[in-house]
């Protein structure tokens, strides 16, 4: 019954005097029952806008940690939206109005604008048919919890070029990117771990406890022999040598990846004059040699299994004497300038070990020797990071203490131990992202992959530089904080 007829039915009642106190009474109760009813819509309609504005925040929280386009990450806000919101009932004629947020030309963030009627059940005797709500959730990304990186990067012989340009220049926009979600805050520390055959600690390092590096060295050693000098040269003689064809060229290899070498371009024939020495009185003579043994930082390998763990440095990690092994390492330092300064200074050289990048990356993460990072406190989180790439398989392993073998399917077993023992790390909580650079070893790509989803990471597999820089960008989204700021 209308407002309208229930009114002309109360006019009509009221024309009869016999039935005023009825109609009194009558419409007393119409108004309380009718009061009583909105208050109870009033409470449900707060309810289903909690509902529909908690919906709105799961949406816009699961588009934020989306990496995509706008549209792929429309299409996720959406799903979510529906999802949580076909289960609220009475709501009806819902708008969802979605907005991908940047910043500097980057996915930051996103913002839902909803709005949505709830039918009333009694509310209607005062003419509330319906009641209206509408909202705005926003996520956005920041990082305001102390982070750790630890971007363990391979610089073997395979990435000259412009492999280790697009990794120079993935990894300083990387920096830049995570710098503008902490304002400049300190709030984010960066380490670089070089890796090839060796890690190159630095020699500040040397008389640490847990290392054990000998003394630089040098022995000076002279020899004497006799000998008869040549004086003069006699009965000579042209002889002829014959033209001679080019012979191709062979094969050599840089850490796995092959290249021509050798060969030679060929001669025509030519005389040459060959005559007899004449040699004078013997006499003695002495040469001095000198040996140096010196050490230019590079760490070797503890036996096993401890070249697998984070633990027991009683039993110190050994220095690999006169081996050159590439750029040093950077320990976490806030100082973003430094951090970019050091990864364009690095240059690629020497085979691919990458146990010894994993081991090295996971030390620079924990709280106790050799380096230090933050420890988690009951009042204060530490988050932390491992970003591990490498643009092909492993072509050393160790030989204890060097890392001079040749067993790749044994330098693989260590790396998947390593990183099934990060995983198990449950004291750091390190979360790795790995990527493939260019990599079309399956053998490889399972070993990174498992790395980094067993620590709730990702693995991206990156064939060619553009997708290089995507998966650093990509990276830096996932390091970023969401909250909710609407």
């Amino acid at each position: 019954m209308s407002m309208h007829s229930m009114f002309s039915k109360f006019r009509s009642m009221l024309g009869q005097r016999e039935g005023t106190v009825p109609i009194i009474f009558a419409l007393s109760a119409l108004g309380l029952l009718g009061t009583a009813g909105l208050a109870t819509d009033f409470s449900r309609g707060a309810q289903t806008k909690a509902r529909l504005m908690a919906a709105a925040d799961s949406a816009a929280l699961a588009a934020a940690r989306t990496h995509g386009t706008a549209a792929e990450r429309e299409e996720v806000a959406k799903r979510v939206f529906e999802a949580n919101t076909k289960l609220i009932p009475d709501l009806q004629n819902v708008v969802m109005t979605p907005t991908n947020v940047l910043k500097d030309g980057k996915n930051y963030g996103y913002r839902i604008g909803v709005s949505g009627e709830m039918k009333t059940i009694l509310g209607g005797i005062l003419g509330y048919s319906e009641i209206g709500m509408s909202g705005l959730a926003e996520a956005i990304g920041t990082i305001g919890t102390p982070t750790e990186i630890s971007m363990v990067l391979d610089t073997t012989g395979s990435m000259s070029g412009w492999k280790m340009n697009t990794l120079k220049d993935a990894a300083t926009k990387l920096i830049d990117e995570l710098e503008n979600l902490s304002h400049g805050s300190g709030k984010v520390s960066y380490g670089v771990v070089p890796f090839a055959q060796y890690v190159n600690i630095g020699l500040s390092n040397r008389k640490k406890v847990w290392m054990d590096v000998p003394d630089d060295s040098s022995t000076t050693t002279t020899t004497c022999k006799m000998e008869k000098e040549v004086i003069n040269w006699i009965n000579c003689k042209k002889v002829w040598v014959p033209p001679k064809g080019p012979t191709p060229p062979g094969t050599c290899y840089n850490d796995g990846v092959p290249y021509s070498c050798g060969g030679s371009a060929g001669h025509a024939g030519y005389y040459y004059d060959a005559c007899d020495p004449v040699y004078g009185p013997e006499k003695e003579v002495c040469k001095t040699s000198t040996k140096t043994v010196k050490w230019h930082g590079c760490a070797g390998s503890r036996n096993y299994p401890l070249n697998t763990r984070d633990e027991s440095y009683g039993n110190r990690i050994p220095g690999i004497m006169n081996v050159k092994c590439g750029s040093e390492m950077l320990d976490l330092t806030t100082d973003a300038k430094k951090a970019k300064d050091h990864i364009k200074s690095l240059n690629p050289t020497g085979e691919t070990y990458t146990p010894s990048g994993l081991i090295w990356g996971w030390r620079m993460l924990s709280p106790h020797e050799p380096l230090t990072a933050k420890t988690k406190t009951a009042t204060e989180n530490v988050r932390k990071f491992m970003i591990f790439m490498t643009d092909g398989l492993n072509t050393r392993s160790p030989t204890y203490p060097a890392n001079n073998g040749w067993d790749g399917g044994l330098a693989n077993n260590l790396a998947k131990e390593i990183c099934t023992n990060i995983a198990a790390d449950k004291t750091n909580q390190i979360m790795v992202f790995s990527v493939a650079f260019d990599v079309t070893d399956t053998a490889t790509k399972e070993i990174l992959q498992k790395c980094a989803t067993n620590t709730g990471g990702q693995f991206f597999d990156a064939k060619n530089s553009s997708e290089f820089l995507t998966a650093f960008s990509k990276i830096g989204q996932s390091i970023a904080e969401l909250r909710l700021t609407k």
